[in-house]
């Protein structure tokens, strides 16, 4: 019987450590993960054209030269608003790569998934799936991927991970990024909208990826909208830093914006 309650004891204090330091040891491995992970999308992508602006170098087959020009003349355009908003300029030209072959793009950012997302943020790259592949209308391409592209909602994840070294919930990257990206380019998620009231801020950490994508996004970006409202933009840049530190997310609520978690509802 003792030496049942001592495996116990034992067996409860390694998952308490085990939660406790998880934040820590993702901001102090995640780095060297990432820089790993990003060389080999590169080298992927090596032969990919480029085109070099001041703040992200783009990677694009020849068929999506024209994309290649929106998506760089899009994110320069609005480098100084993002980063000035989120209190954070990066110290490297940003790489974009452009794909025209959906299978091609999953399998350079290990992505598994039956349907092809329009963009994916990972490991320091931007990645963006040619509107050739997904808008229906043929002869307004152009107008399309630059009014609603993933350019942005993207660049929002690039600075997200940065600030925080990879610690972070999900909703809070999804959250701003839908957040940034009605501010700059008007598009507002709507689907969702009738269901998202039901969850809470605790369902939503824990279980991000078992509730339905529009009701995820739809509540993210409702929480994200009522924390900028109540304690402002600056509290949380403070948040996302703190996060950037190792903290965990309930510890960085309540340095930031001194509160309980559970009462960010």
């Amino acid at each position: 019987m003792k030496k049942l309650i001592a495996i116990t004891s034992i067996v409860f204090i390694i998952l308490l450590l085990i939660i406790t330091f998880k934040s820590f040891f993702i901001v102090s491995t995640y780095p060297s993960y990432k820089r790993i992970e990003k060389g080999r999308v590169l080298q992927r992508t090596n032969k990919y054209y480029t085109l070099n602006g001041t703040h992200f170098s783009i990677r694009y087959k020849e068929a999506d030269k024209n994309i290649a020009f929106i998506t760089l003349n899009k994110l320069e355009r609005h480098y100084e608003e993002i980063c000035n908003k989120l209190d954070y300029f990066p110290k490297e030209k940003i790489p974009v790569i452009i794909y025209n072959n959906g299978e091609e793009f999953l399998k350079t950012i290990r992505l598994k998934t039956n349907s092809l997302p329009l963009g994916v943020y990972y490991s320091g790259t931007i990645n963006i799936l040619s509107p050739y592949n997904w808008v229906e209308d043929k002869y307004d391409i152009e107008k399309v991927y630059e009014e609603t592209g993933p350019h942005i909602h993207e660049f929002i994840h690039f600075i997200v991970d940065e600030k925080t070294n990879g610690n972070y919930p999900m909703w809070l990257t999804e959250g701003m990024a839908l957040y940034m990206e009605r501010e700059i380019l008007g598009i507002d998620w709507e689907l969702g909208k009738e269901k998202s009231k039901s969850i809470g801020i605790e369902e939503l950490n824990n279980d991000f990826d078992k509730i339905e994508v529009d009701i995820s996004y739809r509540k993210s970006l409702e929480t994200v909208d009522s924390l900028i409202d109540k304690y402002g933009l600056d509290k949380i840049n403070l948040l996302l830093d703190d996060l950037g530190k190792g903290n965990n997310i309930n510890t960085s609520v309540k340095k930031a914006l001194k509160v309980n978690f559970k009462d960010i509802n």
